[in-house]
């Protein structure tokens, strides 16, 4: 293996025989890719020598633009490491993924240092040291030949080097025919002129066979040196060889390439991350264990993917946004098994999806339980923080963003911990508002006051050694950029808390701008969870329409910041008099915002007038003499329809709106599609942001907000 290694270390046949070579030019023989002129028709010796000399380097393309690193090799050669390129599989995928060149290298040269076994190299290299791969997120054991992601557990896959490769598609022949299939290509055609034959369609060389190899499944038969073809050897294959060959045609097989179609180059890198995500879950994890990690990847493909289609030199800027999941409910016992225990047989099915999900929410308004559920979510955050910083040291040096996406339940607990919002001090809030007023009133018992003072000491008095008791609990060590609610039911929680609107505009009554800078409340319109901020802040904005979210493909995009507020439907009441005289009508109102998402859409019209179809009119008008004789529960029904009727939607006049407005937009919601289903959508729209585009692109345009000037 070290003679092969020696071989690879060359860049020409001619210098094979070269004798001073050290084990590291055997693991790195051609890693300096940029001090060799790319342009050049020169041998690799002149190429040398010119480098050598100072001559002035010049950095190649991308491998999408470039194929070829190197002056393409005349002579057949040991491969080079550019010229191999590693792949990884996801769990239950069938294509191989393969690796940027900047990782493939850096895996290429530890496996053939581990290869050389040699002492020189074990005192330069730790070859036992895994490698970081995938944007950071992996790190790859070459010895086992695995990539284990770094943050979270599961979603190990397995990784293969590639030397020989399938024509069209470019996946890489598994590993152990390829090795013996280098093995064999070596062996007759070592150091023979490489001459190029364009592709046949019928799948067969130009030349009579010279060499072929036969395995369990298929043989490959060699033409030339840069001839190789594959053929199956499976029953229906062999038959379709026999139908052809009946009449008159040849054979066919598949086309397999020696080295990968681009070379692999250190500078094929992202860059480095600027602005950390953390993607937190909410309730329903213990049901379905490591759901958010395969949430969070379909996130950050859907952002990546609109990256690069609407801001293909994004990596020019070297800004990069990583996102991490953050698992916080699968470690936690709280109760144990008390809850399955007390849980009648009936139904059962149904009681333990309600008991996985759902009981999320008791246990964290529980105070026996709030308390651990929220240590547990801000010791993951640290940890992974912590984890983060010891890979990424550049991180903090160059004043790297932090910002949170939380979803549903896990909004509420992650504002608790930034809030630093405790039940205990609303509870002595209270007390203390109830001794004032007693103390206040004239004819207060002053024995009653006596004992309230009393009682309140003891309780700050165990609160104070409680403290000391327990370990008080970490704070963050980051401060929040952004924090993005998903379907949040936040609003309720803070409107149960007695938080009311106070008519200040800004989001400092609701979170202070100095532990998160900006708060987005992002949801689906018929998202039965979540609930809006806005009116907590002013109560005005009630009748304020929340900021639409912009289809991903629109092709115009208007900034969020130069939207202007729009009112939202209004309900006026009508008297009886107009409601049995007349027809009502109902105004449907188009949303005036998606005039912004097309240049030539035409004004839509503000209000269409319809009939409302009614059950109860509709059996009125069919009443017998036996009226009075109707069942109680239709006459209620009559009586709701009859209130219902008597509110008419239409648009506030702009006079009428008060003029303060929020420093800031907190309600961004999502735009229901011409044919979405509102009660289908009921059940399904909780669960549907994190493959949603338009959530994806909004949350790219915030992270680095100077992208939706370029996408206006």
């Amino acid at each position: 293996m070290e003679d092969q290694s020696n071989s690879d270390g060359n860049m020409n046949v001619s210098q094979s025989s070269s004798s001073s070579i050290n084990s590291l030019d055997q693991i790195y023989p051609s890693l300096e890719p940029f001090t060799h002129p790319i342009d050049t028709d020169d041998d690799d010796d002149n190429n040398s020598q010119t480098s050598s000399g100072g001559t002035k380097s010049s950095l190649p393309p991308s491998p999408s633009h470039k194929k070829y690193l190197f002056p393409k090799k005349e002579y057949v050669d040991h491969l080079r490491p550019e010229e191999i390129n590693w792949f990884y599989q996801q769990e239950g995928e069938k294509k191989w993924t393969p690796f940027i060149g900047y990782d493939s290298l850096r895996i290429e040269c530890r496996y053939r240092a581990l290869a050389i076994n040699s002492s020189d190299v074990s005192k330069d290299i730790d070859v036992k040291e895994r490698i970081l791969v995938r944007g950071g997120l992996y790190e790859v054991d070459v010895d086992s030949k695995q990539c284990i992601p770094v943050y979270w557990s599961g979603d190990i896959s397995n990784i293969m080097r590639g030397t020989w490769f399938y024509d069209g598609t470019w996946q890489p022949l598994q590993e152990g025919y390829a090795t013996q299939l280098e093995t064999e290509h070596l062996a007759k055609f070592m150091g023979q002129k490489i001459v190029d034959v364009p592709s046949v369609p019928g799948g067969k060389g130009t030349k009579p066979v010279i060499h072929n190899i036969k395995f369990h499944e298929f043989h490959i038969d060699w033409n030339s040196a840069n001839e190789v073809f594959l053929f199956s050897e499976s029953a229906s294959s062999k038959f379709m060889r026999k139908v052809t060959h009946s009449f008159g045609w040849q054979k066919s097989g598949t086309r397999l390439h020696r080295a990968y179609c681009y070379e692999a180059i250190m500078d094929d890198k992202p860059p480095d991350i600027t602005h950390l995500v953390f993607v937190i879950h909410g309730i329903g994890q213990k049901m379905e264990t490591g759901s958010i990690v395969k949430c969070c990847r379909d996130l950050r493909t859907k952002v990546n993917h609109l990256k690069y289609k609407f801001f293909p030199d994004f990596d020019s800027t070297n800004q990069r946004a990583e996102f991490l999941p953050v698992e916080w409910r699968s470690s936690l016992k709280l109760d144990g098994d008390t809850v399955d225990n007390i849980t009648p047989n009936k139904m059962k099915g149904v009681r333990n999806i309600l008991n996985s999900s759902a009981m999320d929410i008791l246990y964290y308004t529980s105070p026996l339980y709030r308390s651990e559920i929220t240590h547990s979510l801000q010791s993951e955050l640290n940890r992974l923080y912590k984890m983060f910083c010891s890979r990424h040291p550049y991180f903090e040096a160059n004043r790297g963003k932090v910002s949170i996406i939380a979803h549903s339940l896990g909004s509420v607990i992650t504002y608790d911990i930034i809030t630093g919002w405790n039940p205990l001090k609303m509870y002595d809030q209270f007390v203390t508002s109830v001794i004032n007023e007693e103390r206040q009133q004239p004819c207060g018992s002053d024995e009653l006051i006596a004992e309230l003072d009393k009682a309140r000491r003891r309780v700050n008095e165990l609160e104070a050694s409680v403290r000391e008791k327990q370990k008080s609990t970490p704070m963050l060590n980051f401060t929040i950029e952004n924090l993005f609610c998903l379907g949040s039911p936040l609003a309720v929680f803070l409107a149960l808390r007695g938080m009311r609107p106070k008519g200040t505009g800004t989001q400092e009554h609701i979170i202070p701008s100095s532990v998160c800078k900006r708060l987005f409340n992002i949801y689906h319109p018929s998202d039965p969870v979540a609930y809006r901020l806005e009116p907590l802040v002013l109560k005005h904005y009630a009748t304020i329409m929340p900021l639409p979210i912009h289809h991903y493909n629109s092709p115009k995009k208007v900034p969020y910041v130069k939207l202007t507020r729009r009112a939202y439907a209004a309900l006026k009441t009508m008297s009886e008099e107009q409601i049995n005289n007349k027809s009502l009508k109902i105004e449907e109102v188009s949303d005036p915002y998606d005039k912004c998402d097309s240049d030539s859409a035409s004004e839509k019209t503000s209000s269409q007038s319809s009939k409302k179809f009614s059950f109860s009119k509709w059996l009125s008008g069919r009443k017998s003499k036996d009226e009075e004789a109707l069942s109680a529960e239709l006459k209620m029904l009559q009586k709701f329809d009859n209130e219902a009727q008597k509110l008419q939607v239409e648009y506030l006049d702009p006079k009428d709106i008060d003029k303060t407005e929020m420093e800031y937009r907190l309600d961004y919601q999502l735009k229901e599609r011409s044919l979405e289903n509102s009660y289908m959508s009921l059940l399904t729209s909780h669960t549907s942001y994190w493959s949603n585009k338009d959530i994806a692109l909004f949350i790219l345009t915030h992270l680095h907000p100077h992208l939706q000037e370029q996408n206006e």
